[in-house]
């Protein structure tokens, strides 16, 4: 800690069965299966002015980038000339443990495909989320669910620089889409002849959320999309220096300035995840990290009370439960990632 800024470390593991998070003065990378350890900094740029930047790691065992990377990709494609049918069946063979647990929270209802005449296959994926499956064994996770996520709209597309889209993705009163096209397991572009998706794209989109009575959000967003593949990391990055759309309370149009466009000026703000691991027998991690510009305002501290009231209705049990949750999630994934790769 110096005098312009300030640093968070706290980690994460199973103990006595439940997933426990702790502050402490030093942290150690991850390495066992479901450690986390999460780094915040706060730092004062100029008056009112700060920059966030959290980093957090999350132990995933001993599979490799490549080998992860492959897997996610082998699943998009998983419709490629199958029907539904097909498709379920394919789905219970490839990711038994993973499927199992994300149907604690979405129910798979339909899979829609659509054989094109070069061979690809366009893939229609709709799920609805039903948090009871959570309400057991994560009780306090399934309540914020509902009243968070069930309420927020998503909607947003993955785009070449020639405004092709690769992907369309939507969260729509608890129902999730997901439109893809593939050919020889790879993304090609939904519409027009196929072509290998590039690493570097744009996502465009929009979000509104409810909080206590006030729906906020954006429209209009538009990040660079890039995407990072080789043998050592399988990573995804998004940096906005567009300032979207703000769908806003009316009371705060009247306040909004400058401090608003801040974080999309300069570098513009960066989200990044991904997993790192290069050799079969290691710790692998899955890595995220954020960098986020803000100027201090009155409509920021307004928009801060805001998601204080859904960071309270987080922080404790239902946060330890969606960290639990996750470590399923993941080891799942890990699990049948590598009994994929075993021999029969």
């Amino acid at each position: 800690m110096t005098a312009s800024r300030r640093s968070l470390l706290f980690g994460g593991r199973f103990a006595a069965g439940r997933y426990r998070l702790g502050a402490s003065r030093s942290v150690a990378p991850p390495n066992e299966p479901a450690e986390s350890r999460h780094v915040i900094n706060l730092t004062s740029l100029a008056p009112d002015q700060y920059a966030w930047d959290t980093d957090v790691v999350y132990g995933l065992g001993n599979v490799t980038a490549r080998d992860f990377g492959a897997f996610v990709a082998g699943l998009f494609a998983s419709a490629e000339g199958r029907n539904e049918a097909a498709v379920r069946a394919e789905i219970a063979a490839v990711i038994p443990r993973a499927s199992a647990v994300f149907g604690q929270m979405f129910r798979l209802d339909s899979i829609r495909t659509t054989q094109m005449a070069d061979r690809s296959t366009l893939a229609n994926y709709s799920a609805t989320l039903h948090p009871e499956g959570l309400d057991k064994q994560f009780p306090n996770f399934a309540t914020y669910v509902r009243k968070y996520i069930a309420t927020t709209r998503i909607h947003f597309t993955i785009t070449d620089h020639a405004n092709a889209p690769f992907m369309i993705a939507a969260l729509d009163d608890s129902r999730l889409t997901l439109t893809v096209r593939t050919l020889d397991g790879d993304l090609v572009p939904l519409a027009g002849p196929a072509r290998a998706i590039p690493d570097s794209l744009y996502l465009n989109g929009a979000l509104t959320l409810k909080i206590k009575r006030w729906t906020v959000g954006f429209r209009d967003y538009h990040a660079d999309f890039v995407l990072t593949r080789n043998d050592r990391e399988r990573a995804m990055s998004l940096v906005s220096r567009n300032e979207p759309q703000w769908d806003l309370p009316l009371i705060t149009e009247r306040l909004l300035r400058t401090p608003l466009k801040r974080p999309f000026q300069g570098s513009g703000a960066m989200f990044r995840i991904g997993v790192r691991g290069d050799s079969a027998g290691s710790e692998s991690v899955l890595h995220r990290r954020l960098h986020l510009e803000v100027q201090e305002s009155t409509v920021l501290r307004f928009i801060g009370k805001l998601g204080t009231v859904a960071v309270s209705d987080f922080t404790g049990k239902a946060e330890r439960e969606q960290y639990a949750w996750l470590s399923d999630l993941f080891s799942a994934l890990v699990e049948d990632a590598k009994a994929l790769k075993s021999p029969p």
